[in-house]
Order: C-alpha cells, then structure tokens, then sequence
C-alpha cells in the first residue's frame, strides 16, 4: 500500500541529530506512527565530509507497538551504515512483519516481550511529582502539551508515550483522547494549529516561542501554562498530592489482589483506569438523574477532593452538562 508522506526524512532525522551519535525517534504521518532509529560513523571520504549518518523505521497502525521494533531497528541501522546501498536486510525485517509470515511464525511474536520499559513511566513520575496531575487535568480539558528536550529525542518520546496512558478509560468521559504526535518540528506548526488537543514532543528550542499552538510547555520537569485562567483550573492541589501518594503506593505493588505479577505498565495503567473510570461512571449516572449538583461524597467517589471542585466544574462545563459541585466543604461554587 503506497502512502503520500510528507517531511519525513526530517523526524527520522531531527535537527540536531548531527550533535549525537545515536537516538530512537517516535512520530506520526499520514494516519500511521513510526519509529526510526539513527546512528552515525565516521569514513573516510570527501563526499560523505567525513561522517556517514543514517535512520531506519517502520511505519504502523498501533503506537503501543513501536517499542517492539527499536532494539531491531538499531541493529539494521548500524548495518545499512557499514554496508551502503545494501538494503536487503531491510527487505527481510519488512517481509518478516507482513503476509503469511505472521501466521506461520505466531511463535515469533509470542516470544517478543510486548512490555513497555517501567523505567520511563517512573521517569515522568519523578521528573513531574504531583505536576503529573497538572498534565491527566489537562488532557481531560482537552488541551495541547508539547514537550521540550535537546536531543536526543528518545527520551522524549518515551515520556509521551507514558504520559498517553493518563487518559486510560477516558474515553467514556470524553469521546475522542489527545492525539499521541509525538516528535514535531517547526514544519508541523501549521498542523498544530489547528488541533484541539494533542501531546507532543519537540528537540526545536523555537517551539517554544508558538506559543499560540500549545496549552501547556513541559521543559525538564517544569510546567508552562500560557493561560491565566487555565492556570487557577490545573494549580497542584490537595488532591493532586493525595493521588500521588496513592500512585506511588500503587506502582510498587509488584503483584494483584489474586497474586497476579504485575510491572510498572500494569501498575500505572491500572491506577489511571481506575480513576477515570470512576469519574466518568458518577458523572454519567448523575447526568441522567435529577441530580444537578455533586456533593463531597461524590467527589470522594470520584477519586478527588474538595480542592478539586474548580477543575470538575470546569470539566463538567466542558462536557456541557448542567451540574456544579455543591458540598459543604467548598468555599465556593462556579
């Protein structure tokens, strides 16, 4: 199947990319997402200036998989270097993921660890602290967050890619989640402007000055709102501190309740599940009630606290239904 792809060649080879030796970028194109590895040698020759560089990836339906591909796609990097003009390893890799051969080698797939690294989601957990329920109320509102590091991008990517599971469930809530782009550049600036809501990531410093296509700006643990407003609704509150305690109580849980083993994935996935599972089912059960307001009780059922009452307003604005939170323990209702 031929796809018009556009601008490619620039996120499988970031700028900057020249600075490093090698690094994994995430991304997104025309409907599909991939991941390219990239690497560089020196040679010996004036027409390559001295320095050789050069990115391998696939393109795929489902981003939970991309991570299945890198370890693979470093090794044939490194091969297409050493070897130039040689691209049947390449061919194989391809043939190898497609037709028949899947189904007359399911052994191969069973034997590939599907898994993501727990490591980066306990990376975004510590680099962010309770600044990571900044980020779930934000994705909930439906807004945009661009992440920002030098190169390489890898991590980066790594962070969005975790930071997606945040809104796990959050479709019986809000329809449609953030759009995962991944890696973008000041090419993509056009496209971003006309998304309601996505999260990215970005190695280009200049991102930061369109400040007119992102909500929030997350710079090495830092977090930039670029409204007054948006920054009262998604302020660290009680309630952020509390889930974070419970988060991290959560996470090193190294079984279940039925003694089932469990990683950091499973752990993080679970928790936000849950949460949002639990807000979208009192809130949907109310909607078509008599009920116009939720009192303490239904915060608490939520998984949210009192402090929380200016977000869920807003929330419940935003999903045009016509409640308030009314308890007793606020001091005020919007």
């Amino acid at each position: 199947m031929k796809q018009q792809l556009g601008g490619l060649e620039f996120k499988a080879m970031p700028s900057g990319a020249h600075n490093i030796d090698n690094d994994t970028v995430y991304l997104y194109d025309a409907n599909l997402y991939g991941v390219a590895s990239y690497s560089k040698m020196s040679v010996q020759n004036a027409e390559e200036r001295g320095v050789r560089m050069r990115s391998v990836g696939v393109l795929i339906h489902n981003h939970h998989l991309l991570h299945v591909h890198q370890h693979q796609l470093t090794n044939l990097v490194r091969y297409v270097l050493e070897n130039p003009g040689d691209y049947t390893q390449l061919e194989k890799y391809y043939q190898s993921w497609t037709g028949d051969y899947l189904i007359t080698n399911s052994h191969y797939l069973s034997s590939l660890d599907l898994r993501y690294p727990g490591r980066y989601f306990e990376k975004l957990l510590s680099s962010l602290g309770p600044l990571l329920f900044t980020l779930w109320k934000a994705m909930l509102l439906r807004k945009r967050l661009l992440f920002y590091s030098p190169p390489p991008a890898a991590d980066l990517c790594h962070l969005v890619y975790c930071a997606n599971f945040l809104l796990t469930h959050s479709e019986k809530l809000r329809g449609n989640s953030c759009r995962p782009y991944y890696f973008v550049n000041i090419a993509d600036t056009n496209i971003l402007s006309k998304e309601l809501s996505y999260i990215a990531c970005t190695t280009e410093k200049v991102m930061e000055t369109k400040s007119d296509i992102y909500d929030l700006y997350i710079d090495n643990g830092a977090v930039t709102i670029t409204s007054d407003k948006l920054k009262s609704l998604l302020r660290v509150t009680k309630g952020d501190r509390i889930r974070l305690g419970r988060l991290y109580s959560a996470i090193r849980q190294p079984v279940s309740c039925d003694d089932t083993p469990m990683t950091v994935e499973d752990n993080f996935y679970t928790f936000f599940s849950q949460l949002n599972r639990d807000i979208a089912t009192r809130i949907n059960r109310l909607s078509i009630s008599d009920e116009c307001r939720l009192s303490s009780q239904d915060l608490s059922d939520m998984g949210l606290d009192s402090s929380d009452s200016s977000f869920l307003n807003h929330l419940l604005e935003s999903l045009d239904l016509d409640m308030v939170v009314s308890c007793s323990c606020c001091s005020f209702i919007q």
